[in-house]
């Protein structure tokens, strides 16, 4: 009875702040105009299942031209783009032995495979390709064979932060061919203990690399990994972690979502920092309602690439959460790039003197010099106070606040959102452009969402799995959405524009990829569209 009276108190408290909200915003659960069941329809790949304990794991790991590269039990394939029929395909399977002693490690003999996870082609020609491989992570190389028209494998190293141990663990890897290095972030050990964000040239014989620090809650805690990207002379890492700055009232962390950046000519310190970031540094995302009371979607689970924007500045979507519990909603919001960087450049650091002080802002005047964090020609140069500041307080004071609030709110009584993708800059019928937002859902559905600058419309909700799955990644082209889930993989168009059936209809739809045809007297897909009224 006591449990269900907490219970019962946390979901009035919810729905107290869901009545709050709804009163204060006009982004919450916005009313699709359109509903489309696409279960079956479009190009396939896989198998939509309920068994958990037989997934592929799929995951997208590159589009290269017209070919999909996805990740998968012991496999990696190379799919059309335009049917998903098989190009290519990668065997990679642990030897029996690698295999039972994963198990007699306590794992599943599901989870005792090789789940590719890591996946990048380099300027040589040759594949690197990086799996879980019965938790004992290794990477291969693959090289091209004219005689034999195929893939041969020319080396295997171990691939300990380079991949995952685990395939439902959160992780992201980047590969750079200019300099041939790979950028990860993931955990280096059996258990899950060590997480790390590591840097590694890929050249045969070299087993050095960057990496954050070990056992140190303030560089990262408990992290999930969601993306990164190379933005000017940084590689910015984007997560969720256990916040040390934040403790709850039962005396525990609280998650916080966080963008971190390196620079990508960091070289490492002088010894004994030789092998550790001198630029890492972190902030804290904030994606709330703006009260007395602010209302935080404090765990990022998905971004977007940086999208253009018309004032010279890169924008990237962002999609959050609240904490798991049965009243879990979601949100989207904006966070611009120019303004991350004027953090990082010129913000002011976060410190906490001891363990029962609180958490300030780090003067000014007792910062080192050069600025920690900053790109330097030659790291290994740097004073060892600059080195020493930035490995104990690599937090930014303030948070990145997003641009103008959620844009979108999805709330207790609808699905999670996992993923997200966009469209950017559809120019419409009478020239103006707008990004288009594709939104996966926990229980396999798409949302599309057009955003005009001044408010958001929710075109439509597109059912995509016969059996409800959630979405683990998202890709578009210009005229097709890549869905992918652990068991399939689903290829549609980017409209579904012939559902409506009158002029009106199809102006009311608000979809920039629609408009009606009045020599046919249909609703058609057009390279320039947006319809404010009816159009010949």
């Amino acid at each position: 009875m006591g449990k269900w009276f907490l219970s019962s108190n946390l979901l009035r408290q919810f729905l107290s702040i869901f009545y709050l909200i709804s009163l204060a915003t006009a982004q919450l659960n916005l009313r699709p105009k359109q509903h489309v069941n696409a279960a079956g329809l479009g190009y396939r790949f896989g198998q939509s299942s309920d068994n958990a304990e037989d997934s592929d794991h799929f995951k997208l790991l590159a589009a290269d031209g017209e070919s999909l590269l996805v990740g998968a039990r012991n496999a990696v394939y190379n799919l059309s783009l335009a049917t998903l029929n098989v190009q290519h395909k990668i065997d990679w399977k642990p030897p029996a032995d690698q295999i039972e002693e994963c198990i007699m490690k306590g794992k599943t003999k599901a989870d005792c495979q090789n789940y590719i996870r890591v996946l990048a082609v380099k300027n040589s020609g040759q594949v690197l390709v990086c799996g879980t491989h019965a938790f004992s992570p290794k990477c291969r190389e693959y090289t091209y064979s004219n005689a034999d028209a195929k893939l041969e494998n020319t080396r295997q190293f171990e691939g300990q932060g380079i991949s995952p141990y685990d395939p439902r663990d959160n992780s992201t890897a980047l590969y750079i061919p200019d300099s041939g290095e790979i950028y990860a972030a993931t955990v280096s050990d059996f258990v899950g203990n060590d997480p790390l964000i590591y840097r590694r040239k890929l050249n045969e014989g070299e087993r050095t690399g960057l990496r954050t620090q070990r056992d140190d809650a303030r560089v990262l805690d408990a992290p999930n990994f969601v993306a990164t990207f190379v933005s000017k002379e940084h590689v910015y890492f984007w997560y969720r972690e256990r916040a040390s700055e934040a403790v709850d009232n039962n005396e525990e962390r609280q998650v916080y979502a966080r963008v971190a950046r390196v620079c990508s000519n960091d070289r490492g310190g002088p010894r004994p920092a030789s092998e550790r970031w001198t630029s890492f540094l972190k902030a804290r995302l904030n994606c709330s309602l703006a009260s007395p009371t602010p209302f935080y979607f404090n765990e990022l689970k998905a971004v977007s690439d940086p999208i253009p924007s018309t004032n010279g500045d890169h924008i990237v979507y962002a999609l959050f959460s609240t904490p798991d519990s049965p009243v879990q909603m979601s949100a989207v919001c904006t966070f611009s790039m120019k303004r991350i960087r004027e953090e990082f450049d010129h913000g002011t650091f976060k410190r906490q003197r001891n363990t029962d002080s609180l958490w300030e802002a780090f003067p000014r005047s007792e910062m080192p010099k050069p600025r920690p964090g900053t790109c330097v020609p030659d790291s290994v140069r740097l004073p060892e106070a600059t080195i020493s500041f930035v490995l104990a307080n690599p937090l930014m004071h303030k948070c990145i606040n997003s641009v103008n609030g959620p844009l979108l709110i999805e709330g207790v009584d609808r699905a999670q959102l996992t993923q997200i993708a966009v469209l950017p800059q559809i120019q419409s019928v009478n020239g103006q452009k707008f990004d288009v937002i594709y939104l996966g859902t926990v229980d396999g559905n798409v949302l599309k969402v057009v955003n005009t600058g001044d408010n958001v419309t929710v075109v439509q909700t597109t059912r995509i799995f016969a059996h409800p799955q959630p979405v683990v990644n998202l890709l578009t082209k210009s005229q097709q959405l890549v869905v992918v889930s652990s068991n399939e993989i689903a290829a549609i168009g980017v409209q579904q524009c012939e559902q409506q059936t009158s002029c009106s209809r199809c102006v009311q739809l608000q979809d920039p990829h629609c408009a009606w045809d009045v020599n046919s007297g249909r609703s058609d897909f057009f390279h320039i569209r947006f319809s404010k009224g009816c159009i010949r």
